[in-house]
């Protein structure tokens, strides 16, 4: 049987299907427990207990170097909660007298709880309002930490879900899937960014997908033509073993054709740079020939762990990125927290609209227990090889001159000036965009987050299939908006760097090249059509390209006048 959708991310594999059906874990959870298993489910709370208890203790331990007494004081106060009988007893009645889940009764008990602390006019209740509610969503996280699907992920498994986070495609990889079949994922999305440069294929847009496919089946996904097919007989075995070798055989010679420099026809040099996510993906840079990272997606390495890393683990993982690419260019940005990239462990609060929410920058502000380990991190590795900083979802200026004095105490400078790395801003929010030339006197360098950049600016939520058709950078808006910010940068004589999916379309080179864009950082998959699409254009032959592109008025009218312009 073969179903068929559109494909995220390029790729053919085979392997055998497992199925992560996350809505059904959470129906699961959220159930009246059936008779007789209240003593489990009582077993289960106490359990999660037991593991939120241990975060708190690694939360307080962690923070008793960075924060005062009475800060830490807070989490005391979670833990002591943890451990009072009325409060568990409450639990535990509505478990028995109920017959209600784990989860069922930690809800009900933490939602009338928080609605009686909201009652009482007394502000210190309040707090306790949300104290109570924190405490509720660590133990209802627990508790779903011991409802994992009853499913082994192997070397070879093909993952059907109704949708992944970049968490969990991370902690998929590194247990050896070979490829993902989703109901939904945004091609804009930071899960499919990140499969795409990882080399997983991705395809999604098939309703009731963990229904159709069944557990434990033979499959062959192929990206080429967004399909998967299973219950397989011996002939799609057939095709699926000799396309297998055309594939290999077309990547093995695109790996011993020598890489080619990125300079147009007429001798311009172009420095396009890589996108990681890990030392993994760094490895290619040599083979490549890559002038360096551009963009060090450093979140991704927090998602398989079981906790925060240390400065010393923090350090010694970029010590290994360093390494691979000996004296070539080191982008490395701050951990852009929020949204749907969080680690599964941590306790950072989504808000109802987390793209808007308390994410970047603006996080790490107010989370110095995650910042400050990372910037000292940086800051050890820039005393042995020039490094950049960059800063994530940058908004206005008031936030860059509070991340400047909170990095000058982090690593012990009395201004800007001392810095031991060069300091980039991520331009990914309009603000910033129309700031640019302001914000540029105090960093060294931008970078253009393109991807939520289009977001932002026109609304359209880069995560929702919805609007994806809205979602379009190649609106004159967007065009108008990157060409101020790379005139801002021109005129200040400092580097600028397009990042995003647009910077590693091969069809759309011409197109920023002839805004004025002279660094790309794209996926490893998309550099080679990058390098030969630069190679192929001149600069001498763009002169008022990039106004003409700039006065379009639709984004239809962009592509069809670069379309014809850029054969």
């Amino acid at each position: 049987m073969i179903l068929t959708g559109k494909t995220i991310s390029p790729g053919l594999a085979r392997g055998v299907t497992r199925v992560i059906d996350a809505r059904g874990m959470l129906e699961a959870a959220l159930s009246v427990a059936p008779a007789g298993t209240q003593q489990g489910e009582v077993e289960r709370l106490h359990a999660a207990i037991g593991r939120a208890g241990v975060e708190l203790d690694r939360l307080q331990r962690q923070l008793a170097v960075r924060l005062d007494a009475g800060d830490v004081a807070i989490f005391e106060s979670h833990a002591g909660l943890l451990r009072d009988p009325k409060f568990i007893g409450r639990v535990e009645h509505e478990i028995r007298a109920a017959s209600r889940s784990a989860e069922a009764a930690v809800s009900r008990v933490v939602s009338e709880l928080r609605a009686a602390f909201l009652a009482n006019p007394a502000p210190l209740l309040h707090d306790k309002a949300a104290d109570i509610l924190d405490i509720g969503r660590r133990l209802l996280r627990c508790l779903s930490a011991s409802l994992q699907p009853d499913v082994v992920l192997e070397h070879g498994s093909v993952v059907i879900a109704p949708a992944l986070t970049p968490s969990q495609l991370v902690r998929y990889v590194h247990h050896g899937i070979v490829a993902v079949v989703t109901e939904t994922c945004g091609p804009k999305s930071h899960t499919a960014i990140l499969a795409r440069g990882l080399g997983i294929p991705l395809i999604t847009g098939i309703p009731s997908v963990c229904e159709l496919i069944p557990q434990g089946t033979e499959a062959i996904v192929d990206a080429a033509t967004a399909s998967i097919a299973f219950n397989l007989s011996d002939e799609e075995r057939s095709a699926f073993q000799a396309a297998f070798q055309q594939q290999v055989a077309a990547i093995t010679d695109e790996e011993e054709t020598p890489a080619e420099a990125a300079v147009t026809d007429d001798g311009v040099q172009i420095r396009v740079l890589l996108n990681i996510s890990d030392a993994v993906e760094a490895h290619e840079i040599d083979r490549l020939g890559a002038d360096g990272v551009g963009l060090f997606r450093t979140e991704f390495a927090y998602m398989d762990r079981d906790w925060w890393p240390t400065e010393e683990e923090i350090y010694a993982s970029y010590r290994i990125v360093s390494d691979l690419l000996g004296n070539r260019e080191l982008n490395i940005r701050l951990v852009d927290f929020g949204a749907e990239k969080c680690p599964p462990y941590s306790d950072i609060p989504l808000g109802r609209n987390p793209s808007l929410g308390l994410r970047g920058i603006r996080l790490l502000l107010q989370r110095e227990d995650i910042m400050l380990p990372q910037v000292r991190a940086v800051a050890r590795l820039a005393r042995e090889r020039p490094v950049t900083l960059l800063l994530p979802m940058l908004d206005t200026l008031d936030t860059l001159e509070a991340t400047i004095e909170r990095v000058c105490r982090a690593v012990g400078c009395a201004s800007r000036e001392q810095f031991p790395f060069r300091l980039g801003a991520m331009i990914e929010v309009p603000s910033a965009a129309l700031q640019a030339g302001e914000i540029l006197p105090r960093v060294d360098s931008l970078s253009i987050g393109l991807n939520d950049l289009t977001q932002y600016l026109l609304a359209a939520d880069r995560d929702d299939e919805f609007v994806e058709r809205y979602h379009d950078a190649m609106q004159p808006a967007v065009l108008r908006l990157l060409g101020q910010v790379v005139a801002a940068a021109t005129a200040a004589g400092k580097p600028l760097t397009i990042c995003g999916e647009l910077a590693g379309d091969p069809k759309l080179t011409g197109l920023l090249l002839a805004l004025g864009i002279r660094r790309l950082s794209v996926a490893r998959s998309s550099y080679r059509g990058v390098v030969n699409s630069v190679r192929r254009l001149s600069l001498r032959s763009m002169e008022g390209i990039g106004a003409e592109i700039a006065s379009q008025s639709t984004a239809a009218a962009v592509r069809k006048y670069v379309s014809e312009r850029f054969r």
